[in-house]
């Protein structure tokens, strides 16, 4: 046996051996592969391919984000993906009393299903929007409120500085008699809404309605006053006691008065129509 034939048969030697790798991936990858750190997770060509199989399967239930391009049919089958209902009608969405009670309001609500659908809202979307919409109307409403309550106590405010305190009730009771005689329903309903009840300007205009009719002659009470209720009749009274400006106030108190007689005459009617015809 020669020194070469014993130096090849030497299991410990000067050369280096070389490591040969069993692995699946020495057996099956191409040399560049074999060390990539996310194929060593791999135990073998098997869990690989299981891997490879859900990945795929798992691409296949994605949904293709839609594009500028893309057709009703492609976009319809995103938004079911997603979870959008079959149909405008299958939205189950829960809405306030108060905002469903009338057929407008359902018409509504109708319409805004059918744009959620068009729109590829889920339900929980749909009724997030519904909630957040319901919210503004609620702060809106309190927001309407606070500016009425406020605007009537300024227009108090006003008006006991212009007609003194004593007699800002009674010019108050004036000013709604006039309203109340001479409004129609389509107006007493805008004013409500319209918060113009509590407008300065509006209730001087009323006030100065009421003081019109308050004059015997222009009321049509000069010589009846059987027409006319007993809240009407206090406040002409009371009118007719304290404002000098009254037609009758000044013969009323001077028994020389030419109309002194007509005064009596006209406030005795006036009680008649507050207590009636009452017996001793």
């Amino acid at each position: 046996m020669t020194d070469e034939a014993v130096q090849s048969e030497n299991l410990i030697g000067t050369e280096e051996a070389e490591v040969q790798d069993d692995s699946w991936r020495g057996q099956h990858l191409p040399e560049d592969l074999r060390d990539n750190d996310t194929l060593k997770k791999f135990e073998d060509v098997g869990a690989l391919g299981g891997a490879y199989l859900k990945l795929q399967e798992m691409l296949g239930s994605r949904a293709k984000i839609p594009g500028e391009e893309s057709t009703d049919e492609e976009r319809g089958e995103f938004y079911n993906k997603l979870g959008r209902p079959e149909a405008p009608d299958k939205y189950d969405i829960q809405i306030d009393e108060k905002y469903s009670q009338t057929i407008e309001d359902q018409q509504k609500i109708k319409d805004f299903k059918e744009k959620a659908f068009q729109q590829g809202l889920t339900n929980t979307q749909a009724q997030g929007a519904i909630d957040f919409y319901s919210s503004m109307i609620e702060g809106a409403m309190v927001d309407v409120e606070t500016s009425k309550a406020q605007a009537r106590v300024d227009a108090e405010s006003v008006l006991k500085k212009e007609w003194g305190t004593g007699q800002y009730r009674n010019n108050l009771a004036l000013s709604r008699r006039a309203f109340n005689k001479f409004a129609d329903t389509d107006l007493k309903e805008f004013v409500e809404k319209s918060g113009v009840s509590n407008n300065v300007a509006f209730i001087r205009f009323l006030h100065k309605i009421g003081i019109g009719f308050s004059d015997p002659e222009m009321a049509g009470m000069g010589k009846d006053t059987s027409g006319v209720d007993a809240d009407s009749a206090k406040i002409e009274v009371d009118a007719l006691m304290k404002d000098k400006q009254h037609k009758y106030h000044e013969a009323l108190f001077d028994a020389k008065h030419a109309k002194h007689a007509e005064a009596i005459a006209y406030r005795d009617r006036l009680y008649d129509s507050m207590y009636g015809d009452e017996e001793e």
